[in-house]
């Protein structure tokens, strides 16, 4: 697991950024080479969903300047593959939902929405 999140890390096109709505901005390049293409698939490799999420995480721990921790999947939608060296665009804001804090994260490839996550997140050591 720690080869897959230094290749996130890794794979970060430079420092997230904050938009005018306060929303989060990062971009990444997951080459071909990237631990987490290996097997998934043979002769078609697309980026699994756990390493989406997890980008979403790196993301948020490097805004906070802390490392973040997955507490719940509240909604999570894959709608189109992400391929190796394809830039993928990340856009993470935080809202309440039921009296919770989640992080409501945008994942797309160019024009398509790859991927659209609603995750409880909480800083490590500390409880949700």
């Amino acid at each position: 697991m720690n080869e897959i999140l230094q290749g996130i890390a890794a794979a970060s096109r430079g420092a997230v950024t904050t938009d005018e709505m306060g929303t989060l901005v990062g971009r990444y390049l997951f080459t071909g080479s990237f631990a987490g293409f290996a097997g998934h698939f043979p002769d078609y490799p697309i980026l699994p969903a756990i390493v989406e999420i997890l980008t979403v995480i790196n993301l948020v721990g490097e805004a906070a300047g802390q490392r973040q921790r997955l507490v719940a999947v509240e909604d999570a939608k894959f709608l189109s593959p992400v391929r190796p060296d394809q830039e993928l665009l990340v856009r993470c804001r935080q809202r309440m939902v039921k009296g919770k804090l989640y992080h409501d994260a945008q994942l797309t490839v160019g024009e398509t929405t790859a991927a659209s996550l609603l995750l409880e997140l909480a800083p490590f050591g500390e409880q949700p």
